[in-house]
């Protein structure tokens, strides 16, 4: 039994649990529980943001839900008192008379365990299958239910979906999922959007409409004021307090000339390349700043990232070459790649440029993050739908991200994370090299370099069941290494590139003792947590030097915890220096003589920093 299967059980088995000691019989009928006058006035206008928002703004974009089968949208306040229902009605009357009345109580100590009632209860989304009702009447119907919050991340109600039919609970529980998303991005919106700045962002420039995209909230100062539950699913924290510089690793005064409608990319403090774009108050064109940014082009700005081949990225480094050699020996072959490597090492720019290197260029790179879908839609947006595919599918279809890599390049990062059911209709894909969509019986011809990445072993994930062997051999036709950032010797190189694009082709100059302790550091992020760590210098400096004062504190924590000799980085590879009787006196004096610090930045031990402190008078 997976992990999601047990968790669900274990839900349903709470909920029994909770309902035998209401002391409910499952062979009585609901107990019906109705608000009346005064009391049900105050609930509706306590929520009555909640069903317009739903009505009007979310249920017009999903109506073929209500047209495709013989269901249900049931929405309930926080209390568990149904609001509102849409759609047909045709099974209501086998049960119990007013349950779907206005004002009905929908919460387990009354109606049992339900799906409504369950995910009040739980705080969670659950599906409550026709068996699993515990009272004997309900058990005709199947629901999916999902709690709604706010802004301030309070609970204000619940979306649900029943029907009578044998409905495919995994996609009518994604549709419930996003459709409580797109109530909650409104609600947001409806309080925010006249006077804060909105960055909307996803795993891809493709899906920033999606309702199920990250969506924060950040004032004139950068605080982040809100933020979606889904904004925290792609970080992976809670977003609220933080700044948005430190989340998206972009300065405040960068995202202030960025224009609204131009995509942007960051990483930050995420764990993959996130797609963004921004949003300013109504009527307001930009976000107040104290300071005008002014950019010089320069000729020798690297090359975009899709325009970047293979040989760009040699700097130096006898790992990464190897790497380049190899893949460029099947660059324009059908061999599939996988490239594997720790987070942050870069598998997407190595992959992009494998693409840009190959007779493929002309064509789509299409990059899809397998952990970042949510599970329950994983398939249909793979695969593509077809119009009334299921329950919730898009009235126009949808192609899919395999049809939209047709003649070029498919990306399947993280591919370690895809769900078993659709590893299986992904090897079908690959040994027919065509593709049926949901709800279709039509196959589509499709041509495609595949290309996967992953930071986890697939041979391990293949002995412990986790990914299927015949996918595995199918994918895995060369396997390219990527070496961690602490096991590279051209870091300084890439740290020239690295600050060159950061600083829009600027040349932008490193003091001799940061030099020092980039090479001695053990990068645990990677290239993602080193283009973070120039970006704050860049920020904090203001000028055309970058000095051991302008890093960030947590790059010396990180310091601090390593010993001093694990640096895999040969001597002879780091650059050469100044003296430290010329670099002591200066880190002494910018760190405040933190012993620890100064220890992790030269590379050597604290009983050596008191001993040349000693001999140059400064102790």
């Amino acid at each position: 039994m997976s992990d999601k299967a047990h968790q669900h059980d274990e839900m349903i088995r709470a909920s029994w649990q909770r309902c035998q000691s209401f002391g409910l019989d499952p062979k009585h009928s609901p107990e019906i529980v109705t608000l009346h006058g005064g009391q049900w006035r105050e609930a509706k206008e306590r929520s009555n943001d909640l069903i317009q928002t739903t009505q009007e703004q979310v249920l017009p974009y999903y109506e073929n839900i209500l047209v495709n089968s013989n269901s249900l949208v049931l929405l309930a306040d926080q209390e568990g008192n149904l609001l509102s229902r849409w759609g047909r009605a045709d099974f209501v009357g086998q049960m119990e008379k007013h349950l779907f009345d206005q004002g009905t109580s929908w919460r387990e100590r009354y109606n049992g365990t339900n799906a409504i009632g369950t995910a009040l209860q739980t705080g969670e989304s659950v599906v409550v299958g026709r068996d699993e009702h515990y009272l004997v009447a309900n058990r005709y119907m199947t629901a999916s239910a999902a709690p709604i919050y706010n802004s301030e991340r309070h609970l204000v109600g619940v979306l649900n979906i029943s029907s009578d039919a044998y409905l495919p609970t995994s996609h009518v529980n994604g549709m419930v999922k996003v459709m409580t998303q797109a109530v909650e991005n409104q609600l947001i919106m409806a309080t925010y959007r006249s006077h804060s700045n909105m960055l909307i962002f996803n795993t891809s420039s493709d899906n920033l409409a999606s309702q199920w995209a990250g969506l924060l909230v950040f004032n004139d100062g950068g605080e982040i004021i809100a933020a979606n539950r889904r904004a925290d699913l792609l970080v992976g924290q809670s977003l609220r307090g933080l700044s948005v510089e430190t989340v998206t690793g972009i300065p405040l005064l960068q995202l202030s000339a960025h224009p609204e409608d131009h995509p942007l990319t960051f990483v930050g403090l995420s764990h993959y390349r996130l797609f963004g774009s921004i949003r300013r108050p109504a009527g307001n064109r930009i976000i107040a700043v104290t300071h005008n940014v002014h950019r010089q082009p320069d000729v020798s700005t690297p090359p975009s990232a899709s325009e970047r081949k293979l040989h760009h990225l040699d700097l130096g480094d006898t790992c990464m070459q190897k790497a380049i050699r190899q893949a460029m020996s099947v660059v324009n072959s059908d061999i599939p790649l996988v490239l594997q490597g720790e987070t942050g090492v870069g598998k997407e720019v190595f992959a992009q440029a494998v693409h840009a290197s190959s007779e493929r260029a002309n064509k789509k790179m299409v990059a899809v993050n397998c952990a970042a879908i949510p599970a329950d839609l994983v398939e249909s947006e793979l695969f593509g739908y077809v119009k009334g595919a299921f329950t919730g599918a898009n009235n126009k279809g949808s192609i899919g991200y395999i049809r939209q890599a047709d003649g070029g390049t498919l990306l399947l990062d993280e591919i370690g994370d895809m769900p078993l059911h659709v590893q299986a209709r992904l090897l079908r894909v690959l040994q027919e090299k065509s593709v049926t969509p949901l709800g279709s019986t039509e196959s589509y011809p499709v041509d495609f370099r595949v290309v996967c990445a992953t930071h986890q072993s697939l041979r391990d994930a293949v002995a412990e069941k986790r990914f299927r062997e015949d996918l595995y051999y199918r994918v895995n036709g060369l396997t390219v290494f990527l070496p961690a950032l602490r096991q590279r010797t051209d870091i300084i190189p890439l740290v020239d590139v690295l600050l060159t694009q950061l600083s829009d082709g600027r040349k932008i100059y490193l003091d001799d003792d940061v030099i020092s302790a980039f090479c001695c550091h053990p990068w645990p992020g990677n290239i993602r947590q080193l283009i973070n760590v120039l970006r704050v210098a860049l920020a904090i400096s203001g000028s055309d030097k970058i000095s051991i004062g302008h890093l960030p504190d947590d790059f010396f924590l990180d310091l601090e915890q390593s010993e001093p000799m694990d640096s895999p980085i040969e001597q002879t590879s780091i650059p050469s220096i100044s003296s430290w009787q010329d670099t002591l006196p200066s880190i002494y004096a910018q760190t405040e003589g933190n012993i620890s610090r100064i220890a992790a930045i030269t590379g050597v031990s604290r009983n050596t920093v008191y001993k040349r402190l000693k001999q140059l008078g400064l102790k």
